[in-house]
């Protein structure tokens, strides 16, 4: 795993909250180590967003499952980098298609997205996922002293990722922080259209994490 920058990406990365994106904060290894626990022998794909170096879907995808890992184009080479040196045979990228890539480890896609409801929909035709994810994961995207009120976009994303495929089930692993806004995030994210529950479902005090699942509003017949 490389956390070394192209000499390129480095002016904007200390211009502003890219430099998060380069290293494994504890919130991501705390939601995985959930995910695998409870999910990991189950065909499910997932999507991170804010993935930042990828860790938390490449252990995903090593266990055999398709992956999709989005963050911003201005870090993205990083990120891609990690996947194409860990996963050469699964890797899909613009030279190579899916069809051609499936192997029994599934796909595994490194992909720009900015956090927006177009946005999402592009992401979902440029990796073959019309219908939705299994799982969206996000570690550590809430912040406002270093985000800013980017976790509105964030709510954008996980509502319209539950409208796609309102069985989807929507992971949000956070290391607690002095004026982090989390409430406000989690508020808004109670009223949004096609939220049907947000849940605190694990704790640890002693760190300061806490996960969420977000879950859709599954007709029944």
């Amino acid at each position: 795993l490389s956390t070394l920058l192209e000499e390129d990406d480095l002016v904007p990365l200390f211009d502003g909250a890219g430099w998060a994106g380069t290293r494994v904060w504890h919130a991501a290894i705390w939601g995985i180590k959930y995910l695998i626990q409870e999910y990991g022998d189950q065909d499910m794909n997932l999507c991170e967003l804010g993935a930042g170096l990828g860790v938390p879907s490449m252990v995903w995808h090593q266990l055999g499952h398709d992956a999709v890992l989005t963050d911003q184009e201005s870090i993205m080479t990083q990120m891609v980098e990690n996947v194409r040196s860990n996963f050469a045979e699964s890797f899909v990228d613009s030279a190579r298609t899916a069809d051609e890539e499936k192997t029994n480890l599934g796909k595994i896609h490194a992909k720009p997205l900015t956090w927006s409801r177009e946005g999402f929909h592009s992401l979902l035709e440029s990796t073959g996922y019309c219908n939705g994810f299994d799982i969206v994961l996000n570690c550590d995207c809430v912040y406002e002293p270093l985000y800013g009120k980017s976790w509105e976009l964030l709510v954008e994303v996980i509502d319209e990722s539950l409208k796609t495929n309102p069985e989807c089930l929507v992971f949000t692993s956070v290391e607690r922080r002095s004026a982090d806004e989390i409430e406000l995030f989690i508020e808004r994210m109670e009223q949004s259209e096609h939220v049907g529950s947000v849940e605190k479902i694990l704790q640890d005090e002693s760190r300061s994490l806490e996960l969420y699942i977000t879950k859709g509003i599954v007709a029944h017949e």
